[in-house]
């Protein structure tokens, strides 16, 4: 034992299990002896080990009801960092929830309660899901299961309610609302930008070959959901939710795409927007971000880029190369 103190913490050659699922204190000599005597104490004391007994065994529970689940490695990582002994179950909820928008349910389940989406064969979402328990209880997980079901139901409740209230208003409405969100203070609100984008995706369009018309309405639009309430509540869905109001007030269907995927590519395992109006329109917010931060003298260091222009940049470049696009960016359009 090498004798040190933190606080009121002594070091020592003993340590605790589980803390439902073990009696006593656990004594160890080194580190084999560590682990395996906490993995009697129900600890499994690897992360990956507790990631890779996640990801098998919920794979596992979700062929068995004939289900597929809807992997996330980054939730699978953040759940072992969770629990010392993973158990995996299954819940569910009502399948009217499933009137939502999938991304919607995914959201809301992986936010609020760190749980699993699941599909069925068709791929569809399924009115089911897969959580992560810290405990193997007597009654197979019964209660637990019982008291997810009600928290996941409140939550779906709510989202819904948004997605309800959210399409009494269309898109086009909720432009004047932009005016109150400031996108930077040298660079005017987003009602502002939104002009800014709609001349240049207009641009852009009669230069690749998109239809103008579309991709200035998609500019137009493109960051009305920013003032929605399921925006406002998992703001990772900008972009996501525009597109799924544009479709429900009928809007075409290039449209709508351009608005929920004018945000691509947003990392290098990202993909570039599908359709030419939608390339437009992401070619046209990335290239008014890199001018206008570029004229209020706001570059990125080699330290820092709060704007993140280097991503908007690449952005850029990945469009025009992987969709074939071949135009002047500064004698033809800016």
């Amino acid at each position: 034992v090498v004798p040190f103190e933190v606080s009121t913490l002594v070091s020592g050659n003993k340590t605790a299990g589980h803390r439902f699922m073990s009696k006593g204190d656990v004594r160890v000599k080194g580190l084999k002896d560590y682990k395996y005597n906490l993995h009697l104490a129900n600890v499994v004391v690897d992360p990956l080990e507790r990631s890779d007994t996640i990801r098998s065994d919920a794979n596992k529970l979700a062929r068995r009801h004939k289900l597929q689940l809807v992997e996330d490695e980054a939730l699978i990582h953040e759940t072992a960092g969770l629990v010392e002994w993973p158990v995996v179950l299954i819940g569910s909820f009502d399948k009217a929830f499933l009137e939502v928008p999938p991304e919607v349910i995914v959201t809301s389940i992986k936010s609020h309660q760190k749980c699993f989406a699941l599909r069925d064969k068709a791929g569809d979402l399924a009115s089911r899901y897969i959580m992560v328990s810290n405990l193997l209880a007597t009654d197979g997980g019964k209660k637990i299961i019982e008291g997810n079901n009600r928290v996941i139901a409140a939550r779906l409740a709510d989202a819904k309610f948004f997605w309800d209230q959210d399409k009494k208003r269309s898109l086009e409405q909720r432009l004047p609302e932009l005016e109150e969100i400031t996108f930077h203070a040298k660079l005017g609100d987003q009602r502002q930008r939104v002009s800014r984008i709609e001349k240049l995706a207009g641009e852009i369009a009669r230069v690749i070959g998109a239809d103008p018309k579309k991709a200035e309405l998609a500019a137009r639009l493109c960051k009305s959901d920013l003032v929605t309430g399921m925006v406002g509540e998992f703001p990772e869905l900008q972009g996501v939710m525009g597109g799924h109001y544009a479709r429900a007030e009928g809007l075409d269907e290039d449209v709508a795409c351009a608005i929920a995927e004018h945000y691509k590519p947003q990392g290098p395992s990202d993909s570039v927007p599908d359709g030419k109006v939608a390339q437009a329109v992401a070619l046209a917010d990335k290239i008014d971000t890199l001018l206008g931060f570029w004229a209020i003298d706001e570059k990125p260091t080699g330290s820092k880029d709060p704007y993140a222009l280097r991503r908007a940049a690449l952005g850029v470049i990945r469009i025009i190369l992987e969709c074939e696009l071949r135009f002047l960016l500064v004698d033809g359009l800016i």
